[in-house]
């Protein structure tokens, strides 16, 4: 396996799975081919639960049309198919599997496509769907053609829609401090064949354009790195000091949110200047 930065910035892995590939890995490890091994196999607390409405609000914060139709490519366990369409837009998901949204709202199965995404977007393309808001989070890293990707989702979208693509940030001057205080092995954010590009806030800005969309804005999550340069909080070297982590970052945002909404957007701007936060969220346009 080769690492390899590309002329737009983000590091592709080469060579490049095939689809057959690709295809065993999700149907055997990622999507859980034993008992046990669903990625959608647990619960959360009623925190998690909350603190999942953040980004759904702060989603619906950037959308101009109210309501209207939505497509969320990779829907997981269905909670932005779920905010959207209780809040009366109509909502469409595309996955490899409904395992995730049969276990949190069953109710929404039948708004959920499973199969190959490309071919999907591709039919969608050709008989000239348009969507208000269209949704991919999580899902820009994993495939072979990531500018294909957001391009289609550029053709998708409504003279007046608006996309979210959000990804890692690898390769961050964060993580990179974090290598060079010993605090992680080199490149451990690398982690294929789950993940094929890594990007920066940067990189990832270039994909956007290169793909033939405006940027609206960007946005850092929370920049959960930062736990690995205390020993104490360092779950790359003790995984049990994973979940406290966790949870310390559901607390501070939780917190942030309900004291000033518009504070922790604003915080999260900031942090994508820097460079920080675990994931990048782009909200993007049709280029005017």
């Amino acid at each position: 396996m080769e690492l390899r930065r590309n002329a737009l910035g983000y590091v592709e892995v080469w060579p490049r799975p095939t689809e057959e590939e690709l295809a065993r890995f999700y149907n055997s490890d990622y999507y859980g081919g034993h008992p046990g091994s669903n990625q959608y196999s647990h619960s959360y607390t009623q925190d998690e639960l909350a603190h999942k409405e953040i980004e759904l609000a702060e989603t619906a914060s950037f959308v101009t049309a109210q309501p209207g139709k939505m497509l969320d490519i990779g829907f997981g366990e269905g909670f932005f198919l779920d905010y959207f369409h209780r809040n009366g837009w109509d909502v469409t998901g595309i996955d490899f599997t409904k395992d995730g949204i049969a276990a949190f709202f069953p109710d929404l199965t039948e708004k959920a496509v499973v199969g190959d995404l490309f071919g999907y977007l591709d039919n969608a393309i050709e008989r000239k769907a348009q969507f208000d808001l269209v949704v991919c989070n999580n899902v820009v890293e994993h495939v072979v053609e990531p500018i294909k990707l957001i391009g289609d989702i550029g053709r998708l979208l409504s003279d007046r829609g608006i996309a979210r693509i959000a990804v890692p940030n690898d390769g961050s001057w964060l993580q990179q401090l974090v290598v060079e205080k010993g605090a992680a092995d080199a490149d451990f954010w690398v982690c294929p064949p789950a993940h094929l590009n890594y990007f920066t806030v940067e990189a990832l800005r270039n994909a956007v354009e290169a793909a033939g969309l405006e940027v609206v804005d960007v946005l850092g999550s929370f920049p959960i790195d930062m736990f690995l340069l205390n020993d104490d909080s360092n779950y790359k070297k003790d995984g049990s000091k994973g979940r406290n982590c966790h949870f310390a970052r559901v607390a501070f945002e939780l917190a942030f949110h309900r004291h000033d909404p518009e504070g922790l957007i604003d915080y999260k701007r900031c942090s994508a200047k820097a460079g920080i936060g675990r994931d990048i969220i782009a909200y993007c346009r049709k280029r005017r």
